[in-house]
């Protein structure tokens, strides 16, 4: 009970330290996406402005919406700025007259007009003819007061820290909320300024033309209503379409806190006016623009409303901004396309945008949507980290990126919402690095480990086998084919009588190196070592088709090594004995075997013992390497000649063993003799053991010829043949 007390703790403990990076990771990034901190926003912007870039509006001819343009023609005809009010009443008359419904001015009339009358005369005082001449004229100030009277003319208010509310001018419309205090969500100034309180008197309307690009300098939203001096104001661009629309009245609609949630945050939802129409906002009352290329077509020259060279049907109907392009008047800012555009633009574009609908929004459920996406990854990550190849996670990531800048793309085209790619994708990128990287040093560890534990003691194929599969590092086996060599040294234990040990283990040691190097040149897997004795077996861990060629071909290469081996070791004076090896494949019980505290991967069953005893068998027979029928069936092209049909002791059934040869052997005439004796032997002819004694004295050498020839002696006939020793 302790020690499942134990080892459950020791996993707990063991996934939370794995947990723990990613969990981090993923608290981090969530309060990223929910507190918005400066970095958050910068990622957002990067986002909207290539967004922008590649799906930027469209002008539409068709929308009623003109700017006169103080441009740099008409102020070389008229003059330098500010002009007098006159030709600004001038202006406003010709737009009057060719049917303007509403005009709006993008100017600051904050001070009296110098070049009036009475503003003339505080150069020249005490100058009584003067003065009775400047009485008959009329004051600019009137003159313009009188032109926007008769228009439907909206005026500005500039927006300011540095203003006293007193200098604000009335509202001309009501502002309610809807659902909270509207107040407590939108951009707030301590004060403003507006127009001169004859000018403001004689509007229609007023709204806030001051226009703060975001922290690069860039024009992406605008705020439709603003909080000066505590009081509620209209954007200079909403105002005019209100005035458009003939609205009386704006609501602000407002979700409280307790009603929000996660699909929907708290704040400013939208804002009507009157019956007329609705425009979701941002919680703040922000509207993205959609920004458009600056055109020429949505401008006239001041210069030709003057000199009435602009066509009536561009200015009828139309809301008509006025306002300065020229750059020498500084009012210049830059739109998400990389243009530098003058700041009326801005209120262009939005009324643009409010009368057909088409401008930008964040989406209200931005937060929960990013959430949801990070913790979905990172939980489906685990599982296929866990249980799956990594490259299956490489593709989730992939799959991840893909689909948010795809659903994106779709969005910002189709439903005209902005949705940051960017952030979810990094996020994503960090919980894959948070998650796979120490993972994949995890693994780099263990298989470290596996390296170096088993790199001395277990063939190179057993140890890629294992840092392949970790999970192969448990109790357990299955049945499969494979085909073993076994080696043995003969005479070495009569040496270790005579010899110093330090001067036989060097040897011994030479020599195993020597014969497992040539098992491992084959792909061979080392089965055990037990004492000179070498266990060496094919198709295990890893499936290999061909592996009884494999080890026909490794036992020849270690026959030939042992030959050259011992011939240097009698060249020394050396005693050293000959390599007996035996062949077979059949099915085995292949696994890891012994228990929790030791793991032993070898082969069981009745294959592995047969070439054990097939290794002796050579003793009998005189050869070096033996090879059973199994064997030999499964290797094409295999060389060699029969031993005969052995009953090996124990053993019922025969197994029919061959011994390998060179192809150079394999074509000699002393082994086409012997195949035509074996043939005679296997059909127990009656001249057989005559062929085997003629064989004997032509090759006195060959030790299976006399094997044969010995058992003919003794009275046997036949290939089957008995043993009865092992």
């Amino acid at each position: 009970m302790g020690f499942s007390m134990e080892s459950t703790l020791k996993y707990w403990r063991r996934l939370l330290g794995q947990a723990l990076l990613p969990l981090t990771v993923m608290a981090v990034l969530l309060a990223v996406q929910f507190h918005d901190p400066l970095l958050r926003v910068r990622l957002r912007d990067i986002a909207f402005d290539q967004l922008q870039k590649f799906y930027p509006a469209r002008y539409s001819e068709d929308l009623p919406v003109r700017a006169v343009a103080i441009d740099d023609p008409s102020l070389a005809a008229v003059g330098q700025w500010p002009w007098p009010r006159t030709v600004l009443a001038q202006i406003v008359d010709q737009l009057h007259q060719m049917g303007a419904r509403v005009v709006v001015l993008d100017v600051f009339l904050a001070e009296a007009d110098r070049t009036s009358p009475e503003q003339v005369k505080q150069f020249w005082p005490d100058n009584p003819q003067l003065d009775a001449l400047l009485q008959n004229y009329p004051r600019h100030d009137d003159i313009l007061a009188a032109s926007l009277a008769r228009s439907r003319v909206v005026t500005g208010v500039v927006a300011g820290n540095t203003y006293p509310p007193q200098m604000l001018p009335p509202r001309q419309v009501e502002i309610t909320s809807d659902g909270g205090d509207a107040r407590a969500w939108l951009q707030s100034w301590s004060g403003g300024a507006g127009f001169l309180p004859p000018f403001a008197v004689a509007g229609v309307g007023a709204g806030v033309l001051t226009v703060v690009p975001d922290h690069d300098g860039i024009l992406r939203s605008l705020p439709v209503l603003s909080m000066l001096g505590g009081e509620l104001y209209p954007s200079l661009g909403l105002e005019a379409v209100r005035v458009y629309l003939g609205s009386r009245d704006v609501t602000v609609k407002v979700t409280p806190a307790a009603q929000s949630g996660l699909l929907q945050m708290p704040g400013i939802t939208g804002v009507a006016l009157g019956q007329s129409a609705f425009f979701p906002t941002s919680g703040d009352a922000r509207i993205w623009l959609h920004a458009r290329p600056q055109t020429t077509e949505r401008y006239v020259s001041a210069i030709d409303v003057l000199t009435n060279r602009v066509e009536p049907r561009r200015i009828k109907d139309h809301i008509v901004l006025i306002g300065a392009t020229s750059s020498g008047l500084g009012d210049t800012v830059r739109n998400p396309l990389g243009e530098a555009v003058p700041g009326l633009e801005g209120h262009l574009q939005l009324m643009e945008q409010l009368l057909s609908n088409e401008y930008l929004l964040r989406p209200s459920w931005e937060n929960a949507f990013v959430a949801a996406v990070i913790v979905a990854f990172a939980w489906i990550l685990a599982l296929l980290l866990a249980y799956v190849r990594p490259a299956w996670s490489v593709g989730l990531l992939g799959f991840g990126v893909l689909a948010l800048l795809g659903l994106s793309n779709w969005l910002f085209i189709n439903e005209h919402l902005f949705l940051d790619p960017l952030f979810p994708s990094l996020s994503l990128v960090a919980l894959f690095l948070s998650m796979a990287v120490p993972r994949y040093l995890r693994t780099e560890r263990d298989q470290r480990w596996i390296q170096t534990a088993f790199a001395r003691y277990v063939s190179p194929n057993r140890v890629k086998y294992l840092q392949a599969h970790p999970e192969a590092l448990t109790l357990g086996g299955e049945y499969r084919e494979c085909s073993f060599v076994m080696t043995d040294l003969a005479g070495f234990t009569s040496m270790m009588e005579t010899y110093e040990p330090a001067m036989l283990s060097s040897l011994l040691n030479d020599y195993l190196s020597g014969m497992i190097e040539v098992a491992f040149s084959h792909d061979g897997t080392l089965d055990r070592i037990v004492g000179d004795a070498v266990a060496v077996m094919f198709s295990a861990p890893v499936v290999q088709v061909d592996h009884a060629e494999r080890a026909i071909a490794c036992a020849l290469a270690m026959d030939k090594f042992a030959q050259d081996f011992s011939l240097r070791q009698q060249a020394r004076g050396i005693p050293f004995g000959k390599t007996r090896i035996g062949v077979n494949t059949g099915d085995v019980l292949v696994g890891n075997f012994g228990g929790k505290v030791m793991l032993d991967y070898r082969a069981l069953g009745d294959a592995i013992n047969t070439a054990a005893r097939l290794e002796t068998i050579n003793g009998h027979l005189g050869t070096r390497v033996s090879v059973s029928e199994s064997s030999v069936k499964r290797c094409k092209g295999f060389l060699g000649r029969p031993a005969g049909r052995l009953v090996l002791k124990g053993k019922k059934y025969p197994v029919t063993v061959f011994e390998p040869l060179t192809e150079e052997e394999d074509k000699s005439d002393r082994i086409a003799r012997y195949r035509e004796a074996y043939a005679l032997m296997d059909a127990e002819a009656p001249d057989a053991a005559q062929a085997f004694k003629t064989l004997q004295g032509q090759y006195p050498d060959d030790p299976l010829v006399g094997y044969h020839a010995q058992r003919f002696s003794a009275g046997e006939k036949g290939s089957l043949v008995v043993m009865t020793q092992k």
